[in-house]
């Protein structure tokens, strides 16, 4: 695939240092379909966690007597499994190429029963290694062709899952600075961040207001975070990823995404123009062109990547 120009010279000079290959840019006439059109099924199910909660998840089947690939849905910050409006079709799409996916509210968000504060890194990925022996063994899923979708902070915690056993990721405008700089983007800058970090060790917890809503982040929350690295674990990564990217995305600065480009071994870059970070328009109308870009190279990648 042919790699989109980020920012300019200086996202180019990155790509170079970085070793990365390049990716082609989606094109509206270009079907996102395998050879072979599935029919697929839906269901809500719950799927018990290592902690002994449920995790609330829509699934999407391919019907088939084989084996198939499966993609975990990993939603953004205090998100749901809905991913903004884009998972679904993504699922939907995929299931049509018989990939099945999950999509699944991490803890203390959606129609999560946890508290807002159970929202740790450690339990996201307790429930993605949860999500992933549910779908290959109460399920067909093929153990050999795992894959990660993360959006925003869900691309976080795809990356710290990095390894082995996945075979494809992709990162959605991830938020993949390293420590504590990986909340500052959403987080109103790090000094927000070392403030409410500061509360959360005195009061064991810390209010963040978003969108208007308040929601208690606990002092494990911080922890975790300020000893995570994600860009270690997408170095080391040696799986098929695509990082795409909004060009317009108000939340995530250019220099993080420059940081996770950099960071790869070997990547496929998608740039989406006049896209906000959850991929509507930038522009302020009703043009579904950016998510539709979006979910044909999403769909794209993992067609070719999985089956």
């Amino acid at each position: 695939m042919k790699l989109t120009k980020i920012f300019a010279g200086i996202l180019c000079a990155v790509l170079c240092i970085s070793g990365c290959q390049s990716p082609s840019k989606p094109t509206d006439n270009t079907p996102a379909v395998s050879k072979t059109e599935y029919q697929y099924t839906t269901e809500d199910i719950l799927i018990p966690s290592i902690r002994g909660t449920d995790i609330h998840a829509s699934i999407v089947i391919p019907k088939t007597d084989e084996k198939y690939p499966v993609v975990l849905m990993l939603h953004g910050f205090r998100g749901s499994k809905s991913g903004s409006t884009n998972f679904e079709p993504i699922s939907k799409e995929l299931g049509q190429n018989g990939i099945a996916s999950v999509r699944f509210d991490f803890a203390g968000c959606g129609e999560s029963e946890e508290p807002t504060t159970a929202y740790t890194m450690n339990n996201m990925n307790d429930d993605i290694n949860s999500v992933i022996e549910y779908m290959t063994n109460s399920y067909n899923g093929d153990t050999e062709r795992i894959a990660l979708l993360g959006h925003s902070m869900g691309g976080r915690s795809a990356s710290l899952r990095l390894d082995d056993s996945i075979s494809a990721a992709v990162l959605l405008t991830p938020a993949c600075g390293t420590g504590l700089d990986g909340l500052a983007d959403f987080m109103d800058g790090i000094d927000s961040v070392n403030r409410m970090y500061d509360q959360a060790k005195k009061d064991g917890k810390a209010p963040f207001t978003l969108w208007g809503d308040s929601y208690d982040l606990s002092a494990t929350f911080f922890e975790e975070n300020e000893t995570a690295d994600p860009l270690k674990s997408i170095h080391n990564y040696n799986g098929k990823l695509m990082v795409v990217v909004a060009k317009e995305d108000a939340v995530i600065d250019r220099e993080t995404y420059i940081g996770v480009i950099e960071a790869c071994q070997k990547v496929e870059v998608v740039n989406i123009e006049n896209a906000s970070h959850v991929f509507s328009a930038a522009d302020g109308s009703d043009s579904q062109k950016p998510r539709e870009k979006m979910i044909q190279a999403v769909v794209e990648f993992f067609v070719e990547n999985l089956q």
